[in-house]
């Protein structure tokens, strides 16, 4: 069965999350992804671990990289930046994470790359975007997180600021990059041209906040901390202890309360006049979320996760990332991605999405640095001589 992306070409000159990740979810749509790196240390991500059985293909460069081709060149060598022209004149898409203006030094902008290849979509992925007063600023995940505001809304009312345990903001990042580019090959579909895809971390942070960026536009109102609570903010729609462990409820609309109460055997609890009403619920949560605390003791967390779902209320066990992923459940999804090669296996994870028609293909391990400069090269007609100039010289 065919791919999506069967016969896309990207170049991949971008680096540690936001761009691979990208990439990586076009690698899984099919597409043919070259990835460029530094001669020696390659991309940052390589490293980042303190285990030596990791050296050069760290963990989270595991989990982005699977499948790609890697070629190692020196962009700061004319010989290097030549090549890089060359791949992408056969290239569908160019992904870069370099800052505004840094690659149009080099030669490889855009507007130069334009004249080379017309259906090029040239994707530039930075902290503040091509344009604007911030643009040359440089940014890291968390430093996105503080100036987008997530760290306001994050954690417990009260609390100091507080970042997300995750980069969160490079992933979400990563998929507007990718949504960008899919849209863009639609279009060139139509019209056969390529263009600039301009991707920005506090864009996408502030796209990804939609939830409360869109109701303080229109009210004024600035949103506030809530900690486990839910967004409807219902003091049944938290997180409890139980007789082991916490859990978090769902438990949103009158009838959702009701069956709740009845489920934890306090059906007493709706005919009370303080608990009578969302309004009423809201204006005395802390009363109502002792009762429920209280009730909640007398089992385990699994036992209320399996009765309260059974009832039509929403509930889940917190459960630690190693527990998650043992699920059976993820087993039966296909979510996570195995890889082998070097008599290893890699993992990773799925798209996020089943399409009915699409066969998911085998993937290979994550590439050495440069593993494949030489066969890459000689497909764009360098020969056996040229190559091992190049390498003398330390282009590649």
């Amino acid at each position: 069965m065919q791919q999506p992306l069967e016969g896309v070409t990207v170049l991949d000159a971008s680096q540690v999350m936001a761009g691979p990740f990208c990439t990586h979810l076009l690698r899984l749509l099919g597409a043919r992804v070259i990835k460029v790196e530094k001669p020696g240390e390659g991309d940052a991500l390589r490293h980042y671990s303190r285990d030596s059985k990791f050296a050069r293909r760290a963990p989270p460069f595991i989990g982005l990289n699977v499948g790609k081709e890697s070629v190692s060149l020196n962009l700061k060598h004319a010989q290097g930046v030549e090549a890089v022209r060359r791949l992408a004149a056969r290239a569908d898409v160019l992904v870069e994470t370099f800052r505004p203006g840094v690659m149009a030094r080099l030669g490889l902008g855009y507007e130069d790359l334009k004249p080379l290849n017309e259906r090029l979509i040239y994707c530039s992925v930075t902290g503040y975007g091509q344009s604007g007063p911030m643009r040359d600023q440089p940014a890291y995940d968390h430093v996105v997180q503080a100036v987008c505001g997530l760290m306001t809304v994050s954690g417990e009312p009260g609390s100091g600021p507080t970042k997300v345990g995750f980069p969160l903001v490079d992933t979400f990042t990563g998929y507007c990059a990718a949504f960008g580019i899919l849209a863009a090959l639609q279009q060139r579909a139509r019209t056969g041209l390529g263009q600039l895809v301009d991707v920005a971390m506090l864009d996408s942070a502030l796209v990804l906040m939609i939830s409360v960026v869109a109701p303080y536009l229109t009210t004024g109102v600035e949103p506030r901390k809530t900690g486990n609570r839910g967004y409807n903010r219902s003091p049944t729609s938290d997180t409890f202890a139980s007789k082991d462990r916490s859990i978090t409820l769902g438990a949103n609309t009158q009838q959702q309360f009701t069956v709740l109460c009845r489920v934890i055997g306090r059906s007493d609890l709706p005919d009370d006049p303080r608990f009578a009403t969302t309004a009423s619920r809201e204006d005395h949560a802390d009363e109502l979320g002792a009762e429920i605390q209280a009730a909640l003791l007398a089992r385990t967390a699994a036992e209320w996760e399996a009765l309260l779902n059974a009832a039509g209320v929403p509930a889940g066990m917190v459960r630690t990332v190693p527990e998650v992923l043992s699920e059976p459940h993820l087993r039966a999804r296909e979510l996570i991605l195995s890889a082998t090669g070097a008599g290893e296996d890699h993992f990773s994870l799925d798209i996020g999405a089943r399409l009915e028609h699409r066969e998911r293909a085998p993937m290979s391990a994550p590439p050495a640095a440069g593993e494949h400069t030489r066969s890459v090269l000689q497909e764009l007609g360098y020969s056996e001589r040229e190559l091992e100039a190049l390498a003398s010289s330390g282009v590649i």
